[in-house]
């Protein structure tokens, strides 16, 4: 078996597509050109018709121009074709503007791939906050996507000058424009890539997924002493995508690409003048550190997922959606909210292998077997310690009537923003203007100096334990019983699930660590495992470890039980259309 690891690098400013302003007089004004260069992800283009010099073949591929072109993406489309020689007499100009200076290593722009339109000629102009000119640059793409390489900082405007198309009596068509460029890097440049996937599958935390990664320096781009190099322009949450290519044999020819995930840039450094070392999460990293005002909720799964990862892709199964959900949410990340939302909901999080963050029950059937001939080692066996119990406290939040006074202070002129120490509602302000408020939270401003008081009604916290004990226990069993106390999603009406659910976990004592040639599996995946000599462990996938410049390899943790008689495998742990086992 022969592998390789590519990675992309997507070298951008990530905050200047939600801080342009785009602007054209020579837009067509059926397009809507600011908000469309605004857009993340730009929709597919239908190939349209048009008639445009020799461009509407008759050969079922074209989809007629729509009478009524408002409202769909088209970016922008200019006015005028240009002439027989793809020369425009009045070259089209697009302006962005900037609330905030950016810094790009280039600027990519996207035209009409659907019939391979492109400019041929463009001039791209950056000026400062001030209106003087920091650089000025002639490209001539020769693709519909192409990277105007030249590194700028600390811009406010663009300008661009399209002076001609690759065919002639053609419109200019531009659907996107990216700050920066995708750079892809492979073979020997990857010098070392480490890839950590951890889950919790009772998700009494959420794992953040990490990447470690060492890239051979070629061109000096990311020293941090090359003036011309991109080190300066790397940005916090860049995005990081990686292919690990496997090619079963030297024989064959066929490659198989598995998607090892998607990360975002945390930290980056140089450890010599030829490498570039760079660390990254995956999307739960970005939820650590973004903050969420929480609340107190009576709603639905579905409706809590979203707001609590509203900006963020991810998929929430659809029997976990509809379930309702009663409680409190304190301040703090967005992880931490999904986090408690997660474990009420007996849920697995978790982003391996994917852009999305992916939120689903934890599967509880086998779907496949890995055989001594996957493992490089017998690995190692251990015994968790013995739970003999769980006390699970549930929370019911109800509004007192009694109005309270919650925050008392003086305050500067200015606009606050005053934490609660308690869930409140009905909040009223006195010394000040309540401009915004929430369960944990008010806003208030001053426009004077002086003392300002904060009332309203508090939640109180009907608190319920719950003890469960746990089956089968030997005699003389010391005690030793897992706590819940600040689970605050799990009302009352949750907490026996709550509690069995983690009876049904810590039961699985057997933990295996060993190393093995990676497959399909994936985080939290129930597996059937060839131990030592012939027993069988049947477990939950908690742990996987790459390190993909060494191969296709994985260092695995599984954590579950044996499984008692070789007929047990075959009767209800594997089922017809799973994998059989000889």
């Amino acid at each position: 078996m022969r592998t390789g690891t590519r990675v992309e690098l997507g070298l951008f400013d990530v905050t200047a597509k939600g801080d342009s302003a785009a602007s054209s007089t020579d837009a067509q004004p059926w397009g809507n050109l600011a908000e469309d260069l605004r857009l993340e992800e730009r929709p597919p283009q239908p190939k349209y018709g048009t008639l445009e010099h020799k461009q509407f073949l008759l050969d079922g591929s074209f989809t007629l121009f729509p009478d009524a072109p408002q409202g769909r993406f088209w970016g922008l489309w200019s006015k005028q074709q240009s002439g027989p020689d793809g020369r425009f007499a009045v070259p089209p100009v697009l302006e962005v503007t900037f609330s905030q200076p950016h810094s790009s290593a280039g600027i990519t722009l996207h035209f009409y791939a659907p019939t391979q339109d492109w400019a041929s000629e463009v001039d791209i102009q950056w000026y400062s906050a001030a209106g003087q000119l920091l650089a000025s640059a002639r490209f001539r793409p020769d693709a519909p996507d192409y990277y105007c390489r030249r590194k700028v900082e600390n811009y406010q405007k663009l300008r661009i000058t399209f002076s001609a198309t690759s065919k002639p009596g053609r419109y200019l068509k531009l659907d996107g424009l990216d700050y920066g460029a995708a750079l892809m890097f492979q073979g020997e440049d990857v010098v070392q890539a480490n890839l950590l996937e951890e889950v919790d599958a009772l998700s009494n935390e959420i794992s953040i997924n990490t990447l470690e990664l060492t890239l051979f320096n070629r061109n000096g781009e990311f020293s941090s002493l090359n003036p011309d190099g991109v080190f300066d322009v790397l940005q916090d949450k860049q995005r990081l995508t990686v292919w690990e290519d496997v090619r079963p044999s030297a024989r064959s020819n066929d490659v198989v690409s598995h998607n090892m995930g998607t990360f975002y840039l945390s930290d980056w450094k140089n450890p010599s003048d030829t490498l570039a070392r760079f660390s990254a999460t995956d999307a739960v990293g970005l939820l650590d550190g973004d903050p969420f005002d929480g609340g107190i909720y009576d709603t639905t799964a579905g409706k809590l997922a979203a707001e609590i990862l509203n900006g963020y892709a991810y998929e929430l199964a659809p029997e976990l959606a509809a379930e309702s959900v009663k409680g409190y949410l304190p301040a703090g990340s967005r992880r931490g909210a999904l986090q408690q939302l997660a474990f009420a909901l007996g849920a697995v999080v978790d982003c391996s292998r994917s852009d999305k963050i992916k939120i689903y029950p934890p599967p509880e059937r086998p779907s496949s077997l890995i055989p001594h001939s996957r493992k490089f080692t017998g690995g190692e066996a251990s015994l968790r310690a013995l739970i003999t119990g769980v006390s699970v406290t549930a929370h019911q939040y109800h509004l007192q009537n009694e109005r309270e006074q919650l925050y008392k202070s003086d305050l500067a002129e200015g606009t606050h923003r005053i934490a609660l120490s308690d869930p409140a509602d009905n909040l009223q302000a006195e010394g000040g203007a309540l401009l915004e408020w929430g369960n944990n939270f008010a806003v208030v401003k001053v426009t004077a100096p002086g003392q300002v008081i904060l009332t309203g009604c508090r939640y109180a916290d009907t608190k319920t334990v719950l003890h469960r004990q746990a089956d089968g226990l030997p005699p003389n069993a010391k005690v030793n019983e897992k706590t819940v106390q600040e689970a605050t999603l799990v009302s009352p009406d949750r907490a026996d699930a709550v509690a069995q659910r983690m009876l049904r976990y810590y039961a699985n004592r057997c933990e295996l660590s060993f190393q093995m040639v990676a497959g399909d599996e994936a985080l939290a995946d129930m597996l059937i495992v060839e131990s030592f000599g012939r027993e069988n462990v049947r477990g939950q996938l908690e742990r996987m470890e790459f390190d993909l410049t060494g191969g296709y390899l994985a260092d695995v943790k599984l954590v579950g039980r044996q499984v008692p008689h070789p007929a047990d495998i075959y009767t209800g742990e594997l089922h017809a259309g799973e994998e059989v086992l000889l």
